[in-house]
């Protein structure tokens, strides 16, 4: 399932492009730019009623819902809820939250980490009846996102793989898949330098597509993968990118 990340504002010429594509919608907007500011209903309404919006990103700006600091961790926990309740109302079955493990801290953090994760976001997907996919983010490796899934139980909770991410951490694209491997649900699909968070146009940078490419394949297609970048213009270039190299089903 290919999806893309629409702006409301353009939301007209983003619906045509989607419905030309045959592609679904994970929501970004909701996750940062409105924290400070309540989300018109006409908005909800909008999305729902396109029938399109699959996933939601959750919030990620100064979210920590496992701080040790109950001030901080309560405020995350709500904002966390938030994005939950605004995935039913869109429709959606997916949310994705950042993972939040301190990318430089060892020595048995790590490990603690993964078990308050898997003890907080699996009763969460269970209450509001919903699939949560944790994105590599700040992380350096993949060891926090391991130690998680080896306390989760069930099938509701997994690994929001994102190579553009993964691409300045230290380790190849490669590695991920292979030390994560089924816990990967869900894949974030941009492109870098290496150095920075750019989502350039896709085949601008210097990300490897091809390990994605091949753990898609071997999924059939059956899960969330978002294309991340800023414009329709750089959506467009980047699906013709794809359809060239025949990537993830693209030129097929």
């Amino acid at each position: 399932m290919i999806q893309i990340q629409p702006v409301f504002n353009d939301k007209e010429n983003w619906l045509a492009y989607a419905k030309k594509r045959t592609l679904k919608y994970e929501i970004l907007e909701f996750s940062s730019a409105y924290l400070n500011q309540d989300i018109a209903s006409e908005q909800f309404e909008w999305y729902a009623g396109t029938g399109l919006a699959a996933s939601v990103h959750g919030v990620f700006m100064d979210n920590c819902p496992l701080s040790p600091d109950g001030v901080i961790r309560e405020a995350s926990i709500r904002r966390c809820r938030e994005s939950c309740r605004q995935a039913l109302r869109v429709g959606a079955k997916n949310v994705v939250f950042h993972s939040t493990a301190l990318p430089f801290v060892r020595g048995g953090l790590e490990v603690l980490w993964g078990l308050d994760a898997a003890e907080f976001y699996e009763p969460l997907a269970e209450e509001y009846d919903l699939n949560i996919f944790i994105e590599n983010f700040n992380d350096v490796d993949y060891v926090p996102l391991l130690n998680m899934m080896k306390h989760v139980n069930g099938d509701r909770v997994k690994v929001c793989l994102d190579i553009g991410h993964a691409n300045y951490s230290r380790h190849p694209i490669a590695e991920w898949f292979e030390a994560l491997g089924d816990h990967i649900g869900y894949l974030h699909v941009s492109d870098n330098d290496g150095r920075w968070d750019d989502h350039k146009v896709l085949g601008t940078g210097t990300v490897d597509f091809s390990a994605a490419d091949a753990f898609y394949r071997k999924k059939g297609g059956n899960i969330p993968l978002t294309i991340e970048v800023h414009s329709l213009d750089e959506l467009d270039a980047s699906i013709r990118f794809l359809e060239k190299n025949r990537l993830f089903g693209f030129g097929e």
